[in-house]
C-alpha cells in the first residue's frame, strides 16, 4: 500500500486512475510484486488506507516515511553531509468570498453563510492564504524541505499557509543529525541561528544578507557564491516536484495539503 502511494504521487493519479493502472501496466505490477490476476486495491481501499494514516494528524504518514528512512540510511543511500533548507508556494482552488467574509476567515472564523451550509463548507478552503512573489499573487500554501545535500532526498518537510514567513518554520525542518544547513537568506534571523548552533550543533551556513545601511563584505559575497552553488541543488527537487503536478493542490485544507 506504500508503493501505490508513491506510484500515485509520482503519476499525479486519482485513485480510481491508480487502480486501472496498476491493472494495466505491467511496470507497475513489477513495482508492486504482483502478478497478472492478483487481486488488486479498489480506489476505495486506498481511501481508507490514507484516511487511516492521516487520523492523528501527520504522525501516521510520518512515522512511514521515518521507517523508510532508516532503511535508505542501513544501506548507506543517505549520507547526511549536509541539507538544503526552501521553499515553494503551492496554489490552492481560489475562493470567491465578500470582503467581510474574508476578514472572519483570517480572524480564524468561520462566516455564517458557509458554517451553516454543509455543502459550500466542504468546498472551500479556509486554511489557504494570499502571498505575492515576484508581482505573482498567489493563494494557496507554502511547501518547505529539508533535503539532503548528496542525494537530494527529501528528509523533513512543513506545509504552512502561504503568508507565513520562512524564519517562522525554521525549528520544524532542522534537527541534530544535519552537520551543515544551506538556505537563502529569507531564513536569516537570531533565533534561526541559535536553534542551528545550539539545538541542532550544525554549521550555520545560511546565505548572507545586506540592508540599507550595511552592505556585504567581499568575503561575505565570496561565502555566498560558494554556498550558492551547492544550495542550487535544491531547485531540481522542486523541479521535479512541478513535474508531478505537485505546485498545485487538488484538495481542500490544511490537512489535505501537509
Amino acid at each position: 500500500m506504500f508503493k501505490i502511494l508513491i506510484l500515485q504521487k509520482f503519476h499525479n493519479l486519482s485513485d480510481e486512475a491508480t487502480e486501472y493502472q496498476i491493472g494495466d501496466r505491467f511496470s507497475f505490477m513489477n513495482f508492486l510484486g504482483l502478478r497478472p490476476g492478483d487481486s488488486i486495491p479498489d480506489s476505495n481501499t486506498l481511501w481508507d488506507f490514507r484516511e487511516n494514516l492521516d487520523k492523528n494528524d501527520r504522525d501516521g504518514v510520518r512515522n512511514l516515511f521515518l521507517h523508510f528512512e532508516k532503511q535508505l540510511s542501513h544501506q548507506g543511500v543517505i549520507a547526511r553531509e549536509g541539507s538544503i533548507v526552501d521553499a515553494s508556494l503551492v496554489d490552492a482552488p481560489r475562493r470567491r468570498n465578500t470582503r467581510e467574509e474574508n476578514h472572519e476567515i483570517k480572524e480564524g472564523n468561520i462566516p455564517k453563510r458557509i458554517d451553516r451550509n454543509p455543502y459550500v463548507k466542504r468546498q472551500k478552503d479556509l486554511d489557504g492564504r494570499w502571498a505575492k512573489k515576484n508581482q505573482e499573487t498567489h493563494y494557496g500554501y507554502k511547501n518547505h524541505a529539508n533535503e539532503d545535500l548528496k542525494t537530494k532526498r527529501i528528509m523533513n518537510d512543513n506545509s504552512p499557509s502561504a503568508n507565513v514567513h520562512d524564519a517562522q518554520v525554521w525549528q520544524d525542518l532542522g534537527d541534530e543529525r544535519d552537520q551543515g544547513l544551506l538556505a537563502d537568506s529569507a531564513y536569516e534571523s537570531q533565533e534561526s541561528e541559535a536553534y542551528l548552533i545550539k539545538e541542532c550543533d550544525g554549521e550555520n551556513l545560511i546565505q548572507y544578507r545586506s540592508y540599507r545601511n550595511r552592505t556585504l563584505t567581499q568575503e561575505q559575497k565570496y561565502k555566498n557564491r560558494l554556498r550558492s552553488r551547492m544550495r542550487v541543488r535544491v531547485e531540481h527537487v522542486f523541479a521535479r516536484m512541478s513535474q508531478y503536478g505537485l505546485d498545485w493542490l487538488r484538495r481542500i485544507g490544511l490537512k489535505r495539503a501537509n
